[in-house]
Order: C-alpha cells, then structure tokens, then sequence
C-alpha cells in the first residue's frame, strides 16, 4: 500500500515537472490611457489586439476603435463581422452601422445639427488656432503626408489607419530605449490626431467614412485599425451612482484566424 502511494505520488511530480507553465495574464493583456480614453489590449500567439470605446457625434452613437498587429509569420484577413460586439448590459448583441451609412444619415440636413456636423474641411478641424500661419516644418509634414497619399501602392486602402510592415517595432514618434509592449502600443495610439478624440467634436461625413473598420489582408509585422459605429440609443445603462453619469458596457469578441480575443469596454 505504502509503496503504491509513492508511486501516485511520484507519477503526480512528474506530471506537474512536465506540464508546460502556467500563462501568466499579466504580461500578456492590461490597459493604458491616451487622453483621457481607456485603452485595453491583449497578445494572443501570432496576433495583439488593442480596443478602445467612446460616445462620439453628440453622444448619438458609440465609435469602438480597434487595431490588429500582426506579429505571425503569415498574412491575415480581418473583416468587420469577425468583431462582434455585445451590450453587456442587456445581454445581447449591437449591430454596427456602416461608416458609409453613417456618412449618408450625416449629410442629410435634418442630421446635420443632430451630429455636430463640422462645416470646415478636415485639416481644419485637426488643426484648429492655426490662423494664417504655417511653420516650414508643418508645410514639410503636409507634403509628406500628401506625396503619401498619392503614391500608387497606397491608392484604395484605408490611409489613416493602414501600417506598413514594422509598425509594432518602428514608430514614427521617438522610443525610448527600454520601450516595453505596453510603452510601444500607447506611443502608436498616441501618434497624431486620436479618431476617437476627432469625432467628439464637430466631423464631417468624409472623416466619419475614412475612419472606419474595413477588411483587409494584413501582412507579417504590419498592423489595421478602424472604427466601428453603433447607435448609443439602443444600449442599456448601468445605474449611475451619486454624482455620476450614466455608463455603459461592452462586450468585445473578435476572432482571428484560430485566436479569440475578448474585452469589455467602458462607455460614458
């Protein structure tokens, strides 16, 4: 008898010595901020996610900003319909609302007041207090950005959120030298003007359909990020507490490839 418990004893060592260890949470999924705005992200084996949520044209709709890295050794295709968001709340699943739709309900003139419908163009709208002054470093900027735009291979994607391979190692703000992955993903947040905090101010259509989340074949060490839409008057809100607004929560699954990824956002 004593001699068969050693060996279970023994078997069961041997057993914990060749399990592989245990994944630790921690170094693979957590949140930072950028301006305000809570942002989550998780690692997966080949993909990282980072998503965040905001109520956006005069609290009419709610903008979940999602970016994908692809850090695998393949291409991988992302399509709007593998992000499924859910009102956490009510316990059911949102339907998004097109970036084309929207730009449509936008320009109608019963809308426009409704959503806060900028009258200016988009650079004005980025760059607001300019006046007639224009340093040569931003004129500088300006032509890079539009030489980047025109270039034939960039034609027909999504400019503002398309990287090009590297974008998780290479960023075009300076690094420092004992940049972590949590360092590394909010510098590239960080970078230039916020979508979401652009659209919680007076838009435009244009800027509203550019920023949206659209499929695409992402190839190895690139990244894709968009925006999806959903109307802020059909999700249920958590009870505010004293001195509080009313909030909301969301439930984010997205599907990659064989990888799942799941969240859940705070709207206010």
């Amino acid at each position: 008898m004593r001699y068969l418990i050693c060996m279970l004893l023994g078997c069961s060592l041997f057993a914990q010595e060749q399990a592989p260890a245990a994944h630790d949470p921690a170094g693979s999924n957590g949140s930072f901020y950028v301006d305000g705005i809570v942002y989550q992200y998780a690692a997966g084996a080949e993909y990282t996610l980072v998503a965040a949520a905001h109520s956006v044209l005069n609290h009419k709709f709610v903008a979940v900003k999602v970016r994908m890295y692809n850090l695998g050794q393949h291409s991988a295709t992302v399509k709007p319909e593998d992000i499924v968001i859910e009102d956490a709340v009510a316990g059911r699943v949102v339907q998004p609302v097109t970036g084309q739709e929207l730009a449509r309900r936008m320009r109608h003139p019963y809308n426009m007041a409704r959503y806060g419908v900028s009258n200016g163009g988009d650079a004005e709208q980025e760059m607001p207090g300019m006046g007639n002054t224009v340093s040569p470093q931003l004129l500088e900027m300006m032509r890079a950005m539009a030489a980047r735009a025109s270039a034939p291979e960039t034609s027909g994607t999504n400019l503002l959120y398309t990287d090009t391979p590297g974008a998780l190692q290479r960023s075009e703000a300076p690094v420092p030298a004992q940049c972590d992955q949590l360092c590394r993903l909010r510098t590239r947040e960080a970078q230039g003007a916020d979508a979401l905090a652009q659209l919680q101010r007076p838009t435009s259509p244009d800027y509203v359909e550019q920023c949206a989340f659209l499929a695409n074949t992402v190839p190895p060490r690139a990244s894709l990020a968009g925006v999806l839409y959903y109307p802020m008057g059909k999700l249920a809100h958590l009870l505010p507490s004293a001195g509080s607004r009313k909030s909301h929560l969301l439930h984010v699954t997205a599907s990659i490839a064989d990888e799942t990824f799941q969240f859940v956002l705070p709207v206010e």
